[in-house]
């Protein structure tokens, strides 16, 4: 059944916002445009990027797969959608002094609006964009002129983000913008596909729109872009951020003020005796009258903290002892419990044996009766050979006589192997149930065991902590001490303090109501789930593997999971892989969603994706542009580069958009090998 076919509903939206229909490369536009390569199509639905490696190992060329241009031509992609940049400073030097009057060429649909649009790759500064236009009528007409800041506005990428349901991350009250998107859309290949929010690595040098939170910010946009947020979490949302900016202010000003010395020396000294109070209930009376540190006669903060943490360590010590004890006994038991195992397999080994040897006794039985039967029912048929009954052969009495002397004794043999067999099937059928009992006995011991040590070791880390806090409480009364020389007032201080801690416990009431308000009934995150598990289990080999989004402390995340979450970079890969896709297919259905519908992963199994797993999603995708397709149009655009050969069925499909070939020049994007030096320059290679 394919995935299409368990979403209820039907697509909204039968063509992406934005996607790329051609590219062209050129060395020259004037006097004539000069082609470094052809016009190259792209289409709605899977576009794969195939640069070749060398089949042998053997192999002494000097370039391979990897250096064929893949990822440049991915970073093209990203410059004709809005980038400032084409490739790394590096790349971007060695293209320019190649092609220093190189330009990219390209057609654009934004919002089913067709545009044309011209970006250099060499020195020119100034890019192009003509409405409604084609890469050979911008090339003679030019069109209007963009600037780098304006590019994005020329072709209306901009205004894509007014739909969105706000316009800023509230947390930190920045922009959200294009470039944001695009990143999203067109991840590095540096990042690796390491996570959901990963989207560009510094060493590509993409010059992109950044966050300050950048984990919590980026997720922020997802859910933003796909339109997971319900009616009144993002006013919420809002206010949560208004607080958390008013607590940051008042730790500021807080933090300015902790010079005052007798705030200091009082806050800790306040904290230290009620520690101590709760702590040595029986010494009440003297910690709220002892000073820091007295004379020998009448007990200090300072003794008494040191009883305190001497009785704490005792328990500790206590608790560790009772724990290593607990984990003898545990692993005791465990070791029963292996034994119970290998007994109970063991005995289920024999039942299959003995099983199949009764159903051999049985078998032998039917055949002699069988053939008895047989001469029975043929005996009035006349012999071939004698001309007379077959009942009245010689032979066939002989014959006959035996095989009922032979039924005769089978019967008997048979009747007490087979009665011997049943006895001896139930007694191991016996024993297994009872070594099972035995088991569970075992393993409800073990997990009550395990409980225990669980309670024992946060007992004792308890324990740890607390002296660790007073021994850290006396050394800071005992520093804020030291520095006290003179009274002065500290209301406003305490004003201050007082002011943080409400900020703080209306801060985590508010992330309480909004960590609830995430788990509430919402059509759209269930349908982008149902889309996740569906994809996980078409592309996983095994129906026990799963996929799941997760929406914990208000954040979107997406796992492969096999009874519970999977590790494992290959995994970690798939998941973001599978999230990306499920995103784009949410968007196909979502009339909320607001993402312009196009994908690019370039290298995606170089993050140690396992070649089945690869192929798997491959075809998978292939699937979805197919359904889609016959359905009457794809709704969004996905391009694929790699080294590795595609399956077998599509190396020669449509989904294939260029091959390019890196053990010869001719094959590689640019036709030219960027790190060989130039003949009619005196640099030296890259």
């Amino acid at each position: 059944m394919s995935i299409l076919t368990q979403i209820s509903t039907s697509p909204v939206k039968k063509s992406p916002d934005v996607w790329v229909h051609k590219i062209a490369l050129l060395r020259q536009i004037i006097p004539e445009p000069d082609y470094i390569r052809e016009v190259i199509t792209l289409r709605r639905g899977l576009n794969i990027i195939w640069a070749e490696e060398p089949e042998s190992e053997e192999d002494s060329g000097d370039i391979a797969g990897h250096s064929a241009g893949k990822t440049t031509f991915c970073r093209i992609l990203r410059y004709v959608l809005g980038e400032k940049t084409f490739s790394n400073k590096a790349n971007t030097q060695a293209i320019k002094q190649s092609f220093p009057q190189g330009y990219v060429a390209a057609e654009i649909y934004v919002k089913d609006q067709l545009f044309a649009v011209l970006r250099p790759l060499g020195d020119n500064r100034n890019s192009y964009v003509l409405k409604g236009g084609t890469i050979e009528q911008i090339l003679t007409d030019r069109g209007e002129v963009a600037f780098q800041d304006t590019y994005p506005a020329k072709l209306g990428l901009d205004k894509l983000l007014d739909d969105f349901a706000t316009g800023t991350v509230v947390r930190t009250n920045e922009p959200i913008q294009w470039g944001h998107l695009l990143a999203w859309s067109t991840r590095d290949q540096e990042a690796r596909f390491q996570n959901i929010h990963d989207w560009r690595s510094s060493r590509s040098e993409s010059d992109w729109p950044t966050f300050r939170f950048p984990k919590s910010d980026p997720l922020f946009v997802m859910r933003v872009a796909l339109g997971l947020f319900l009616p009144n979490e993002l006013a919420s949302e809002e206010g949560l951020a208004k607080k958390t900016r008013n607590l940051a202010t008042a730790e500021a000003e807080l933090e300015r003020a902790k010079r005052e010395p007798e705030f200091w020396q009082e806050y800790f000294t306040t904290k230290l005796r009620s520690d101590l109070s709760e702590l040595l209930p029986s010494n009440a009376a003297e910690i709220a009258a002892a000073p820091l540190i007295g004379d020998d006669l009448f007990p200090d903060l300072t003794r008494l903290t040191s009883k305190a943490i001497y009785e704490q360590g005792e328990k500790r010590d206590d608790d560790e002892s009772r724990l290593t004890t607990k984990r003898d006994e545990l692993l005791a038991k465990q070791e029963q419990a292996a034994g119970l195992r290998a007994s109970i397999k063991g005995l289920e080994a024999i039942f299959r044996v003995d099983t199949r040897a009764t159903s051999e006794l049985r078998s032998a039985q039917d055949r002699d009766k069988s053939e008895e039967t047989q001469i029975e029912q043929n005996q009035l048929r006349l012999c071939p050979f004698g001309n007379l009954l077959i009942g009245e052969c010689a032979h066939v009495k002989d014959r006959k006589a035996i095989l009922s002397e032979k039924v005769s004794r089978g019967e008997t043999k048979n009747a007490e192997a087979l009665k011997a067999r049943t006895a001896e099937l139930a007694k191991v059928d016996s024993q297994i149930k009872e070594l099972q009992s035995d088991l569970e006995k075992r393993e409800t011991e073990i997990r009550k065991i395990s409980k225990e040590i669980d309670r024992l070791r946060a007992s004792a880390d308890k324990f740890e902590r607390t002296s660790k806090q007073l021994k850290d409480t006396l050394a800071e009364l005992t520093t804020w001490t030291e520095r006290f020389n003179s009274p002065a007032k500290f209301e406003k201080l305490a004003a201050r303090m007082l002011e943080i801690e409400q900020l703080k416990a209306d801060i985590a009431q508010q992330q309480a109501s909004l960590n609830q308000m995430i788990v509430e009934h919402d059509e759209n995150r269930e349908l982008l789930s149902l889309i996740y598990s569906s994809s996980a289990k078409r592309v996983l080999p095994s129906p026990a593997y799963d996929g799941a989004v997760r929406f914990q402390d208000r954040e979107l995340n997406f796992q492969i999971t096999k009874k519970g979450t999977m590790s494992g970079e290959a995994m970690e890969t798939l998941a973001v892989l599978l999230g990306d896709i499920s995103c784009l297919l949410f968007n196909s259905f979502s009339e909320r969603s607001r993402l312009p519908g196009f994908m690019i992963h370039d290298s995606p199994r170089e993050a140690d994706l396992g070649l089945r797993l690869y192929h798997s999603f491959i075809r998978f995708i292939f699937e979805l542009d197919q359904l889609f397709t016959s359905r009457g149009s794809c709704p969004f655009q996905y391009v694929l580069t790699t080294t590795t050969p595609p399956p077998k069925n599509l190396r020669n499909s449509e989904a294939v958009r260029l091959q390019l070939d890196a053990a010869k020049e001719e094959g590689l994007l640019l036709r030219k090998d960027l790190s060989a030096p130039d003949p009619s320059s005196n640099l030296l290679p890259m």
